[in-house]
C-alpha cells in the first residue's frame, strides 16, 4: 500500500512556468509514505522468522527500517508537496527516476553502514525502485483546477481571444493558454487547437503552439531551428518534427 506513494514523485517545472500546484493538505495519500517504515520493520521480522538464524528485537528492526527507508519517505513527501496539476507524464516519470535513484543510493549506503554487504544492499532494493517507477507511470495526474470552469470538452472557442495569446502549451488532456499574466485552460487537443487558431499560429513542438507575432528570434543549430525566443522573454524548444514550420 505504502509503495504506491513512491509514484508521487516529481517537481513542478516547465520552460515557461505558470502551472498551478495541486493541493497539499493532509490526506491519506500525504501520510501514506510514513507507513513504509513500520511495513519495513514487519518485513524484517517475517523474513528473519522464516529465513534467519537469529531473530532481531522489534526495536532493532524498527531502527534498521528507519535508517534504510527514510530516504524513500522523504522522496515521496517532496513530490506530494510539489506535484503540479496537469503536469505531463514524461516530466513526472523523469523526475521520479531522479528521485528514485537518489533514494535508492541513500538507502543502499545506510544498509552497508549497518552491516549489509554491497551486493545485498543493492539487489534487495531494486524491486522497490522498479515498483516506484511503475507507479509513477500509472500515477493519475490531476487535471488543472481551472479546467472545471472553461466549458465543455472539445470546445471550439478558446477562453481568450487569439490576439491575446502569447503561446499555448499542452498539459495532459488540456491546453494552457498563456496570455499576459494569465494562464487559462482550454479543453482541447493540440491538433485541433492548431486548426482552430489558424495560420497566425505555428506549431514548434509537440507541446507548444506559438503565434508568429510573439516570436522575437529563432536559434538555429546545424540541422535547423532548435529554440524560439518570444518577445516576453520566454524560450521554447523546437523539435525536429516541427522545425520545417519555421524555415519558411
Amino acid at each position: 500500500m505504502a509503495v504506491i506513494s513512491l509514484a508521487q514523485w516529481g517537481f513542478r517545472g516547465s520552460p515557461a512556468g505558470g502551472t498551478k500546484r495541486a493541493g497539499t493538505g493532509l490526506s491519506p495519500r500525504t501520510l501514506a509514505p510514513f507507513a513504509l517504515i513500520p511495513l519495513g520493520m514487519l518485513y524484517c521480522q517475517i523474513h528473519e522468522l522464516f529465513f534467519g538464524e537469529n531473530r532481531s528485537a522489534v526495536v532493532e528492526s524498527l531502527g534498521w527500517a528507519s535508517a534504510t527507508l527514510s530516504s524513500w519517505v522523504i522522496a515521496a513527501l517532496i513530490f506530494e508537496a510539489r506535484v503540479a496539476a496537469g503536469e505531463q507524464r514524461p516530466v513526472v516519470v523523469r523526475r521520479a527516476l531522479l528521485l528514485g535513484v537518489s533514494a535508492y543510493a541513500a538507502s543502499c549506503a545506510a544498509a552497508i553502514l549497518l552491516g549489509a554487504t554491497a551486493e545485498q544492499a543493492m539487489f534487495s532494493r531494486l524491486p522497490l525502485l522498479a515498483t516506484a517507477m511503475l507507479c509513477a507511470i500509472l500515477y493519475p495526474i490531476p487535471a488543472p483546477a481551472e479546467a472545471r470552469s472553461d466549458g465543455a470538452v472539445g470546445d471550439t472557442v478558446p477562453p481568450v481571444a487569439p490576439a491575446e495569446i502569447l503561446f499555448a502549451r499542452a498539459a495532459g488532456n488540456y491546453i494552457e493558454l498563456h496570455a499576459g499574466g494569465r494562464t487559462l485552460v482550454w479543453r482541447q487537443t493540440m491538433q485541433n487547437a492548431e486548426r482552430i487558431l489558424g495560420p497566425g499560429f505555428v506549431r514548434v513542438h509537440r507541446s507548444y503552439l506559438v503565434p508568429w507575432r510573439s516570436i522575437d528570434t529563432v536559434t538555429r543549430g546545424r540541422k535547423g531551428p532548435i529554440e524560439v525566443a518570444l518577445h516576453n522573454g520566454a524560450c521554447l524548444p523546437v523539435s525536429n518534427r516541427y522545425a520545417a514550420n519555421l524555415r519558411s
